[in-house]
């Protein structure tokens, strides 16, 4: 059974090992990439600059940093520009703080925009005050055009510890941002969903960070983050309360944002709570919920059923969930006669359930799975009467079609 769990997104994961360095290149590369920098054409200069930050690494920062210090104004602009796309070092950010003062208009305009960019929180007083004293017209047109960009942005901390530290004083949740560079995925979730201005403003109530993931590895790993994309929820404490990984949908970010600020039980404390007392609904769905997500649907299963045990009126909204969770966790195992049962109990009790066509659906591949034929083509059929123009009907069709195709065939060979 293929179809993925309605609260489940498939982690869309830029694959990378955290646990290591970031990748170099040769030497022999990046000596040539140097070399260009040096090259009296603005264009080739500009593709140099490019192929260096793309590579990254030790290397290629300290080059920035050695080049800020140059006497060419044209080598110092792209210091500038370079050195905050390969290295988030609060030491980095203030050397191009300094740039703001440089004797040439153009490393200034260029120091403004590489702020810009990068996203900083820390950037925004700098701005403001070259808004208020800068004398060139185009430098101070840029600072004012930052300052409006950095503030309807979600203004980035780089630091988990400082992060943390400021939760705790404005009681505030942190919201930990991991990415891995030149991640298409990544690429993609900061320029759509985190720029999205309904994301920017829930984000406002958060003390917000952004970590490297393969240079801050060991915040990675103490959070058991394994690939990026990937948020997590904290209290002022680093207590997980929540996580998404891949390329989230919209709405399941702003719920599990929204959750967050109303609730003050962490994940850490649903599972203490959950071992402790099977009975407490709230924390083992926090606690199943939490696995699910991360398609850990072993691990969810026994929260599930604890759900489905304590709950069977539903009170807490949660049981409807949990069937079909569990149903989908024991066909994804290949567990067909219990994934059928599960979904035929939650279609029997909830026949309005809100993700009917996946449950129609998945119930029919479950009874097809183990022989029942003509049930599983009539919940098919039933999900093509209901549900003629989704996407899950397409599938159930498709379905269908196969199995008319094998029968035929059947047929033939008799």
């Amino acid at each position: 059974m293929n179809l993925n769990y309605g609260h489940v997104r498939r982690w869309m994961v830029a694959v990378a090992l955290l646990l290591g360095g970031a990748w170099t290149a040769r030497a022999d590369k990046i000596d040539d990439l140097v070399k260009q920098l040096g090259s009296t054409n603005d264009e080739e200069r500009a593709d140099a600059a490019d192929a260096l930050t793309h590579i990254g690494g030790d290397r290629v920062e300290k080059q920035f940093r050695e080049m800020l210090a140059s006497s060419s104004p044209e080598r110092r602009q792209v210091a500038v520009i370079g050195l905050l796309q390969v290295s988030d070092a609060a030491e980095d950010l203030e050397r191009v703080h300094t740039a703001l003062k440089d004797d040439n208009a153009i490393v200034r305009w260029s120091a403004v925009t590489a702020l810009q960019t990068s996203g900083r929180a820390e950037a925004i007083p700098w701005l403001e005050e070259v808004e208020k004293s800068e004398k060139t017209d185009s430098v101070r047109e840029a600072a004012t055009e930052a300052l409006a960009k950095l503030r309807s942005s979600i203004q980035w901390l780089r630091s988990l510890p400082e992060a943390e530290k400021q939760a705790r004083q404005l009681k505030k949740p942190v919201l930990a941002y991991f990415f891995l560079r030149d991640s298409e995925f990544c690429q993609k979730l900061e320029e759509g969903l985190l720029a999205d201005k309904a994301v920017i403003d829930v984000a406002e109530e958060f003390v917000c960070v952004r970590i490297d993931a393969a240079k801050q590895g060991d915040d990675a790993r103490k959070l058991d983050v394994r690939g990026a994309p990937t948020i997590l929820l904290l209290d002022g404490e680093g207590n997980e309360m929540s996580r998404v990984a891949g390329l989230v949908e919209k709405d399941q970010l702003l719920a599990k944002l929204d959750e967050a600020k109303r609730s003050k039980l962490t994940f850490r404390e649903a599972r203490r709570l959950a071992m402790k007392n099977p009975g407490d609904v709230q924390a083992n769905w926090k606690v199943a919920e939490t696995y699910l997500e991360e398609g850990n649907e072993d691990q969810a299963e026994p929260h599930l059923r604890n759900v489905i045990d304590h709950d069977e009126q539903n009170q807490y909204g949660y049981t409807d969930k949990a069937m079909f969770a569990l149903g989908f966790a024991l066909g994804k195992r290949g567990e067909y006669s219990q994934a059928a049962y599960s979904f035929e109990k939650l279609l029997e009790r909830w026949p309005e359930y809100k993700d009917k066509d996946k449950a129609l659906y998945c119930l029919g591949l479950s009874q097809l799975a183990i022989g029942q034929k003509e049930k599983g083509r009539a919940r098919l059929e039933q999900l093509l009467q209901e549900f003629p123009n989704n996407a899950i009907a397409k599938s159930a069709q498709a379905a269908l079609d196969k199995l008319k195709a094998k029968e035929g065939k059947n047929e033939k060979g008799n």
